[in-house]
């Protein structure tokens, strides 16, 4: 019997993730309101969108600002709200800015037809071609007020299968950039975004449909501790976004830093509030890039070939993530008997290495994560502490993204998840992509994912993408 439980313990993960892989929508990323403001192609920016080339990534980091931007090449100037000359007497007058002359806003619409297979205790289940037309839909916000604020916005509309729909605002930030001291030095951001901590492996910036479950979707908490992937309920390893505060900057043109400060994983708390506590969690990445263009965009002492998106280059980095769940509403959870407890992640701690190389057409990056939980189980009613255990997970993938030519392109990754519960067997999953751009706003994709562990659980989709 506790045999059966412990493959149910193991199923059940497993059949949400094949869940989260045919139902859950994903980001876009893609913002074609600085083409219009450019009056430049998508190509510009993104090897394929969204996975940016190193010029786009230059042009994020800078506050979506063109490296050695001139007005010249700003196709739409702005609207001025203020004389220059408020500056000099500031505060007498109002400090003066400036803001985008036409509205805006970009749409993306995805649409998908996933054929899948998933299989455990209870069986096989098959899905034949199920026509999400569209998947979701994103509405985008973003550009630049004034010489040193910045903003980004994202609205995603999503059809549930019950005719509900789902909106969600997955991104509403304002930058203050490079605020004092040498350019690009010291910025900051607040709002509710993909933290920088990701950058360059968040699903906002790959060119796959799927994002890097292994990373973002497991869920530690458990009474031996995680056993598989959730993107709903007891936790996550990492939240792939947040409501936080960011300092972040580019020295000497290729080291890269960010900081942040920001509420805790989890669910939201008692008396609406977004934070399961008063605690917050702190994070912090730093990177070096050897060779390429710098991340600011310099291109001193350096020859790159006329095609954007090849470089030799090698960019490396280390990434942190604390917090302190000791005062967070515990999460309900159940033994193998069905017996209820509560439990808390008390401390939780991430530690990683990120890689990044480019050989010509080719990307090959990756990360390896480390994670250390603190669990506390308690009696369901009282709260009165039963144990106290310390887990610990380890995940990672590499992706190779490749460039046979700009419209065709093809990614292959790997994922390799051992979860916190010793007995539990190690998550592997394959990730195959061949992408193809109609237009250079209209991608067509076909996506393989599959659980190396079972042929009989996998997702077939094939993707439509288009924004305007």
């Amino acid at each position: 019997m506790e045999r059966n439980h412990r493959r149910i313990l193991v199923a059940l993960p497993l059949g949400m993730a094949i869940f989260l892989a045919l139902g859950a929508p994903r980001q876009a990323g893609a913002v074609p309101v600085f083409s219009r403001k450019y009056q430049t192609s998508c190509q510009t920016c993104h090897a394929i969108f969204p996975k940016l080339n190193p010029f786009g990534e230059a042009f994020r980091l800078n506050g979506y600002r063109m490296p050695m931007e001139t007005p010249e090449l700003v196709k739409q100037p702005p609207v001025s709200l203020g004389s220059e000359a408020y500056e000099r007497i500031w505060p007498a007058m109002v400090y003066p800015s400036d803001l985008p002359s036409f509205v805006p806003l970009a749409i993306n619409v995805k649409m998908a037809d996933i054929y899948a297979s998933s299989h455990d205790d209870s069986g096989k289940t098959i899905t034949h071609n199920d026509f999400q037309f569209p998947q979701e839909a994103n509405l985008f916000s973003a550009g630049t007020l004034g010489s040193h604020f910045s903003f980004f916005g994202e609205v995603t509309y999503a059809e549930r299968p019950d005719g509900g729909t789902d909106v969600e605002i997955e991104h509403a930030r304002l930058d203050l950039d490079s605020a004092f001291g040498p350019e690009h030095l010291f910025n900051f951001k607040i709002g509710k975004f993909a933290p920088d901590l990701y950058d360059g492996f968040q699903e906002m910036w790959l060119m796959t449909d799927n994002g890097v479950d292994s990373l973002f979707a497991f869920s530690p908490i458990g009474i031996h501790g995680g056993t598989g992937l959730s993107e709903e309920g007891p936790g996550v390893s990492l939240p792939d976004r947040m409501r936080a505060i960011e300092m972040y900057g580019v020295a000497a043109h290729r080291f890269f830093y960010t900081i942040g400060y920001g509420s805790p994983i989890g669910p939201g708390g008692p008396n609406d509030t977004f934070g399961s506590s008063s605690r917050k969690d702190v994070y912090a990445r730093m990177d070096y890039k050897f060779g390429g263009m710098g991340l600011d965009g310099d291109t001193t002492g350096v020859t790159l070939p006329p095609e954007n998106w090849r470089e030799h280059s090698l960019r490396i980095g280390v990434l942190g993530y604390y917090g302190d769940g000791s005062q967070a509403d515990p999460f309900d959870i159940t033994d193998e008997e069905g017996n209820a407890f509560k439990m808390r992640d008390t401390h939780y701690g991430r530690i990683g290495a990120y890689a990044s190389l480019y050989v010509g057409d080719l990307n090959l990056f990756g990360v390896a994560l480390h994670g250390t939980d603190k669990l506390q189980l308690s009696d369901p009613d009282t709260l009165t502490e039963i144990s106290t255990t310390t887990r610990t997970y380890d995940a990672w993938f590499a992706q190779a993204d490749y460039v046979i030519v700009p419209p065709f392109q093809l990614s292959l990754r790997y994922e390799n998840l051992r979860v916190a519960d010793p007995v539990t067997p190690t998550i592997k999953t394959l990730n195959a992509n061949a992408s193809f751009l109609i237009r250079a706003n209209i991608k067509a994709m076909i996506e393989y994912n599959r659980d190396l562990r079972d042929s009989e659980n996998y997702t077939l989709a094939t993707v439509l993408r288009f924004a305007y």
